[in-house]
């Protein structure tokens, strides 16, 4: 072989190389779900609105935050949400770097058991989508309106309530969404 010179099979693939995700749970009922902050600006509110919308649905949660949204969750936080959770729900990604973490994160809790989705914002969806790809894992995620941080607490509120069901449906089989949803 001549030093320096690379050979490439030109061959597509005829098969998808991504991992199934772990199935959503077939009820709610007796489990928790996480919800994890990663920690961008404004996302709390998002999920505050989200948690009141579990406790409305009978929903047990429980709450995590990220230090910061630019690296994966410490593994000490995964692992208390595995030992506690049987479900995730990861919010709210906006940008690139927060996107790649947040799917790692969620591959992680795939790995060891919990149906989960990401919440990411629309103008996302192609990194999203590469980011799965990379990591090989076909993960579930909703998608809302980009950008948040310029949003009103209302209009984040709105963004959750519209969202609520789609995000359940992707943890839970027995979740239906109802007719009237969009991403707005």
């Amino acid at each position: 072989m001549t030093p320096g010179l690379e050979l490439c099979d030109p061959t597509a693939e005829t098969a998808s190389a991504l991992r199934p995700r772990t199935a959503p749970l077939t009820t709610l009922a007796g489990s928790t779900v996480a919800l994890m902050d990663i920690g961008k600006m404004r996302g709390d509110e998002f999920i505050d609105r989200l948690e009141q919308l579990c406790r409305e649905r009978g929903v047990a949660t429980r709450r995590y935050k990220k230090p910061t949204n630019t690296r994966v969750a410490p593994r000490e936080m995964i692992a208390d949400i595995a030992a506690s959770c049987q479900a995730v729900i990861i919010a709210l990604s906006d940008c690139g770097s927060c996107t790649s973490c947040s799917t790692h994160d969620l591959n992680d809790l795939d790995k060891r058991g919990l149906a989960g989705v990401s919440v990411l914002t629309e103008e996302f969806r192609h990194a999203f989508d590469q980011q799965k790809a990379a990591i090989g894992f076909d993960a579930a995620a909703i998608y809302v309106p980009h950008p948040m941080q310029n949003k009103t607490t209302a209009e984040l509120h709105a963004f959750a309530e519209e969202s609520i069901d789609r995000i359940l449906a992707a943890i839970c089989a027995a979740s239906e969404p109802t007719p009237l949803e969009h991403a707005a």
